[in-house]
């Protein structure tokens, strides 16, 4: 959902609650919400955090603690987009207190390098996306389809999952990435400035 105007404030309860409404075998459909809209997980099941900090309770302004959100229904987050970047070594640490948790993480990146460091690491989802092509009308799977095949092959491994994201508009995108190996797609504008969002994010999983 990203920070659009169309997914913050009162916009965001109608998207959510219009988006949860899509049901398709085969698929698992997640919804990373800006902080302010979390505590709808009580209702929508599939809402996840856009970012997570990897501090204890404690003093910590301004963090987004992982025992707060599960506290609060949430068990899952984003983390490292590359809006949002941390940086590996924050990274790992991160990774390391979610799995003490059993707090699930998807964690993102912007190369192949990255990808063989963060399964390393111990990410069990690990989202390629190249930073160039995001927010673009090129899609990951058309442009760079070879990462995602190399990347998909890193991943299983070590036991991990490939998601890819960037710049997927259709189900075509989505077609390719899940043939070259990837188990999943990372979407916001696509789907949030589309007209139709609810037929938007529907076209996507054929």
């Amino acid at each position: 959902m990203k920070s659009y105007k169309e997914t913050i404030g009162k916009n965001s309860v109608e998207f959510i609650k219009n988006i949860s409404k899509i049901h398709k075998s085969g698929y698992e459909l997640k919804i990373a919400a800006p902080y302010t809209s979390l505590h709808l997980s009580t209702n929508y099941k599939e809402i996840i955090s856009q970012h997570v900090d990897y501090e204890k309770p404690g003093a910590h302004t301004g963090s987004i603690i992982m025992e707060d959100l599960m506290e609060n229904g949430v068990k899952e987050s984003l983390l490292n987009h590359s809006e949002r970047r941390v940086g590996l070594e924050v990274a790992n640490q991160t990774i390391q207190r979610s799995s003490e948790l059993g707090f699930t993480l998807y964690v993102c990146c912007e190369t192949v390098d990255e990808i063989e460091k963060l399964c390393t690491m111990g990410a069990k989802y690990v989202a390629y996306e190249p930073k160039e092509l995001i927010g673009g009308d090129i899609s990951v799977s058309t442009s760079k389809p070879e990462i995602i095949k190399e990347g998909a092959e890193i991943c299983k491994k070590h036991g991990s999952t490939l998601l890819v994201g960037a710049g997927v508009k259709n189900g075509e995108d989505v077609k390719i990435a899940k043939m070259l190996g990837a188990g999943g797609i990372l979407v916001a504008s696509g789907v949030v400035k589309a007209k139709d969002p609810f037929n938007a994010l529907n076209s996507l999983m054929i």
